[in-house]
Order: C-alpha cells, then structure tokens, then sequence
C-alpha cells in the first residue's frame, strides 16, 4: 500500500474545512443508520485521496484540486451553479452515471467522456464530492 503523504487530522481538518465552505451537513447525530453509513463511506473515500496528496482544499478559490493517481494533470471541482444540475435533464431517468458525469463535467470543466476514462482509483473521489453535495 502506498504511503501517506498527509496526516489524518489535517486531511479531516480540509475535508471540515471544504464541507462548511460548501455547506455540506456533517452532522451525524442529525442522519438516520443509512445516512450515516452512505456519508461516512463518501467521507473516507475524499479523506483517502487527501492522505496519498492527491486531493486538497483551496480555501480562497473554494474548489478541491484532485492529480490522480493514473490521471496526472490537475483537476479543479467547484461548487456546481444550477445550470450544472440542469444538465442531468437531457438524460433519462434509467441513465444514472450519464447524469452523474455530466454534473461531474459541469464542476470540472471537463468533458463527461473524461471521467469515462478514469480509473476507478481517480474516479472515486469525484463521485464521493457529488454524492455528498447533492446529498446535503
């Protein structure tokens, strides 16, 4: 297993950090069994990726920078605007991971096809930013 490069309470102390700039719910005493499990899950997944130093928070920007583990150029994931959201209109409602990349393309900047590519290390972390965001 690869080292890590950050210690766990800074990597919670960003994720804090991100999650309050975004407005995310962390409060876990406020969530039922399920919710609880589903956002701890997301949590690791983002503290994870912060610990090998391949995600991290820029406060003054409000984005997370991810450099993948395989995918080696950066990547800046902001807070969606609605029109991100909008984007999973032209999808059906069978069409979940369509839905998904192209709100995950709407953050980025990048084309959906991008995180089609991805490997599943590399695409982890951006599916667990969106579920947490679209969660809370």
């Amino acid at each position: 297993m690869a080292e890590f490069t950050v210690d766990l309470e800074t990597a919670e102390a960003e994720f804090l950090k991100w999650a309050e700039d975004w407005e995310i719910d962390t409060a876990t005493a406020n969530m039922d069994e399920e919710e609880k499990a589903d956002f701890e899950g997301q949590k690791i997944k983002i503290i994870r990726a912060m610990r090998h130093g391949r995600m991290s928070y820029d406060s003054e920007s409000e984005a997370l920078k991810y450099i993948g583990k395989f995918a080696t150029e950066e990547v800046s994931i902001k807070r969606p605007k609605g029109a991100a959201l909008m984007a999973m209109d032209k999808y059906k409602d069978r069409e979940g991971v369509h839905k998904t990349y192209a709100v995950m393309a709407a953050m980025t900047g990048k084309d959906a096809a991008y995180f089609s590519r991805l490997d599943g290390i590399d695409l982890k972390p951006h599916l667990a930013v969106i579920t947490l965001f679209l969660g809370s």
